[in-house]
């Protein structure tokens, strides 16, 4: 009150009235008679029928239903947000939001206490208490997100390295013969864009001879928006794949913003892959004999990362190794904070829902059927929880860098959205997942459409190609393995499609006699060349997804469609604007 009275409502002034209020304490405690004044010493003496027990749970009591009158008394005015979050997602995540809400607003209230294991007590401390109170967490978290910075992001999503945490991941997780960190050496002298040490995780189910054996491994790229978060932070389900799949996992440990903003992180990822090809994998402890078969898979900013190195391979001359997967989980694949979905963007959607396999169902209504109500993701789902939208703002800030020569509507590898049809039909198999109430989730749609789009004109093989949307969550499910237990499935569902994509063939890119390229033509004056040679892109080999009943029967029961999540936001929305929906 003392900070509003000021006009400067701030934390220093809230320290201000705490002292007054406890010092005004003091003074009663002290000067005033034991009995209190006149009109307390009757209650005094009612009191003294009740023993110490029975005065203070009396009094806990009456304060509690003093704070809750509102409600008893049926005073409170409807809470529409708080009605529409309850029923935005599934029970399950609902309970893994309060537990990280909890958790979150625990860190943020001990993030200044030194030394360092008292400040990992305190926040222990500090998150059990705000189990019991989710809505002073809420609070806590809110105030934090108003003026977030990179710091108090990595407080916050780093909170996998508390010491009880990474305790209870080692005892939930499968045991692995090998989890070892280590650097990988890039240089400038070896084509790369920097010299630096990247750290790196490997996880492996075998020994180092099985590992010398393997011909495929997955390459891992971390999500973290960008700013936070390092592969011990993901070790939870990447620990479940390693010993699901039986292949190797190995993680990178990418400079992160602000301090290293676009396209740093981006480029540590290329050479990293680059390295590893160049030397058939010998570098991570494979044989080196033969060129392995590599999965790429990020989530979050690390499945931005995965789409833009698979651009900057595609691209890359001499031609590079090809993936013969990509994996990509909730990515965000536009950098920005547009709130309409353009017409062009529209029209790709509704173009391959027609198609398939981003299928129809019974439902009339399709997105931009003429009512204008074509917002995006981004907009529909503007107060989540995970990913609000200060939140995004401060992210793609840090990621940015504030670099004026940056064009966001069509740098692709910024925004993998807008990765023109020549690059994305030579995508190898892409599997995309992504929550139905996340923010990013019409990125996922809207590039995969693009994706089918460019493969089906080039008449390459999509039929392998995947968008499977997870029915009432949000953002970073997978990161609530440990404490929500339907999200095991889930990892184990992506861990067999990892295992399925590591078996497809490689496809080798041989020069061939065909449609001419600008960038293949050789120079004229090569005299041992009769004719002009070009390169043209191979034909795909056909790789139809092979799983098994339980992802089925998975998919079935969890996974949604992209017309059915567009109405049902449209609906939400418009019932907001308490706009009569339903049907006669």
């Amino acid at each position: 009150m003392l900070g509003h009275i000021a006009g400067r409502p701030s934390p220093a002034w809230d320290k201000v009235q705490a002292i007054v209020v406890l010092f005004m304490s003091y003074v009663a405690l002290r000067k005033v008679p034991p009995q209190g004044p006149r009109p307390f010493q009757r209650l005094h003496n009612l009191l003294k029928r009740f023993t110490p027990w029975q005065i203070l749970i009396g009094a806990l009591t009456t304060l509690y239903a003093a704070h809750h009158a509102d409600l008893l008394l049926g005073l409170t005015p409807a809470e529409p947000e708080k009605k529409m979050f309850s029923r935005r997602y599934t029970r399950g995540y609902t309970r893994g939001l309060w537990i990280l809400s909890a958790l979150d607003a625990g860190f943020f209230t001990s993030q200044n206490i030194r030394p360092k294991i008292l400040r990992d007590t305190m926040s222990a401390i500090f998150s059990v208490y705000y189990l019991f109170f989710p809505k002073r967490a809420l609070e806590k978290n809110n105030i934090m997100i108003k003026s977030i910075t990179a710091a108090h992001m990595r407080r916050s999503w780093e909170k996998m390295l508390h010491p009880v945490i990474r305790t209870m991941t080692w005892i939930n997780a499968p045991r692995l013969g090998i989890r070892r960190e280590f650097t990988l050496k890039l240089s400038k002298d070896a084509g790369h864009h920097s010299d630096a040490l990247i750290s790196v995780t490997l996880f492996f189910k075998g020994n180092a001879e099985e590992l010398s054996r393997q011909e495929a491994f997955i390459l891992n790229f971390p999500g973290g928006g960008f700013v936070a978060m390092n592969p011990k932070c993901h070790a939870d389900y990447l620990m479940a794949w390693a010993g699901q799949t039986g292949a190797p996992i190995l993680s990178v440990d990418y400079k992160k913003a602000p301090e290293h903003p676009f396209p740093h992180g981006l480029y540590e990822c290329f050479d990293i892959y680059r390295l590893i090809t160049s030397t058939n994998g010998a570098c991570i402890g494979l044989s080196g004999a033969i060129e392995p078969r590599i999965a790429i898979v990020g989530d979050s900013a690390g499945g931005t990362l995965s789409a833009s190195v698979m651009n900057m391979i595609i691209e890359h001359t001499p031609a590079l190794p090809r993936p013969v997967g990509l994996l990509l989980v909730y990515p965000c694949m536009l950098v920005g904070l547009d709130f309409w979905i353009s017409n062009s963007d529209l029209a790709v959607v509704e173009e391959e829902i027609v198609r398939g396999p981003i299928p129809s169902d019974s439902l009339k209504a399709r997105p931009g059927r003429g009512d204008g109500m074509t917002l995006n993701s981004k907009a529909a789902f503007m107060d989540d929880q995970v990913l609000g939208s200060s939140f995004l703002r401060a992210l793609m800030v840090m990621y940015i860098g504030g670099d004026p020569t940056l064009d966001l509507k069509s740098n692709y590898l910024v925004s993998p959205i807008h990765t023109p049809d020549h690059i994305l039909a030579q995508y190898p198999r892409t599997y995309i997942m992504s929550g139905e109430k996340d923010p990013l989730v019409d990125d996922s749609i809207i590039f995969m459409a693009k994706l089918r789009r460019a493969k089906r004109a080039a008449s390459v093989d999509l039929e392998s190609d995947t968008l499977k949307i997870v029915s009432g969550v949000s953002h970073a499910f997978m990161q609530m393995m440990s404490i929500v237990p339907e999200m095991k499935d889930l990892i184990k569902a992506v861990g067999e499609e990892m295992a399925d994509m590591l078996k497809t063939p490689h496809v080798y890119h041989e020069p061939s006699w065909g449609e001419t390229s600008t960038q293949s033509l050789q120079q004229e004056d090569d005299k041992d060349a009769g004719l002009v040679q070009v390169h043209v892109h191979p034909r795909r080999i056909p790789n139809p997804r092979h799983v098994s009943p339980f992802v089925l029967q998975w998919e079935e029961q969890t996974t949604r469609d992209a017309v059915t999540i567009f109405e049902h936001r449209r609906v939400a929305y418009l019932d907001q604007l308490h706009i009569d929906t339903h049907d006669e």
